[in-house]
Order: structure tokens, then C-alpha cells, then sequence
């Protein structure tokens, strides 16, 4: 598979991040941890909410400009405005704080390692090549975007 390719792996980001946040239940659940953050730990909601709202957001803004959501497909439109300004993947941003507050939920040190785990795959696996695409699809005009905005924030 080319670094352009416009055919999508069968297993995608929300897959791998619903994997995650199994994963990570599982440890909160039945790993014994050494983490104890008490009543603390419900802050993990708020990261949990905040990462659903930039996520609905991000996919409301790509909905409005008629472009596909899908990863490593071809887009109709480069999309820099809204949450895209301060983020060019605020999607995935938002997937990574959502397993992050509920690690944080779960109360589960061991946790973050999946949360690493899914940046890691996110990044290497579809970042990466979502860029080259872009590259080929809108040249300059993304080049340009890339220079003034983040990957993640």
C-alpha cells in the first residue's frame, strides 16, 4: 500500500480507540494498580466530555464543507477553519484525550500504555499518510496550512 493510497485500512481510528477504551475498562476493572485517585478520578468525565465536543464539532465542520470523513480516502475539501485552526487532526486529538480521561476514570496507571499505544498507531499509521495524501490532493494549499497549524494542538 503507497503513502497515498485511497483505499482505507478495514480496522480505523474509532475502531482501534473503541479497542482502547475496552482495554483500558478491562485494567480499571480487573488489574490490580498501584494508582489510587479517589473521588479525583470523575475528573476523567471532563476530559471524557471535552473530547466528544471537539470530536462533534471537528465532524459537524467536515460535514458543512461536503467532505468525507473517511481516513485515507480522497477529500473534496480541505477543511482549516472552526477547531482546524488550532489542530489538523482534532479529531484523533480528541480520541487520545478520551482514552486519557478514562484512564484517568478508571483510576489505572497501566492504562496510559494504551493510550500511548493508540497515538502511536494513530500517528504512524494514518497521519502520516493522511498528510501525503493531502499533499497530493491540494498541493500548495495544504502545505501552506501545515505551516501555520499544528499537527495536534
Amino acid at each position: 500500500m503507497s503513502e497515498t493510497e485511497f483505499t482505507p485500512p478495514k480496522l480505523l481510528p474509532p475502531h482501534y480507540a473503541v479497542i482502547g477504551a475496552a482495554a483500558i475498562i478491562y485494567l480499571g476493572l480487573y488489574v490490580r494498580d498501584p494508582v489510587d485517585l479517589g473521588a479525583w478520578r470523575y475528573l476523567g468525565l471532563l476530559d471524557i466530555a471535552f473530547a466528544a465536543a471537539l470530536m462533534l464539532y471537528a465532524v459537524r465542520q467536515f460535514a458543512r464543507a461536503k467532505t468525507n470523513i473517511v481516513p485515507l480516502t480522497k477529500s473534496s475539501a480541505l477543511v482549516t477553519n472552526g477547531v482546524f485552526r488550532f489542530s489538523r487532526n482534532p479529531m484523533y486529538l480528541g480520541m487520545i484525550v478520551a482514552l486519557g480521561g478514562l484512564a484517568v476514570l478508571m483510576s489505572s496507571g497501566y492504562a496510559w500504555l494504551i493510550v500511548m499505544m493508540f497515538a502511536l498507531i494513530v500517528r504512524y499509521s494514518f497521519v502520516r499518510r493522511e498528510e501525503a495524501l493531502m499533499h497530493k490532493t491540494f498541493g500548495h494549499a495544504y502545505h501552506e496550512y501545515q505551516q501555520r497549524t499544528r499537527r495536534w494542538v
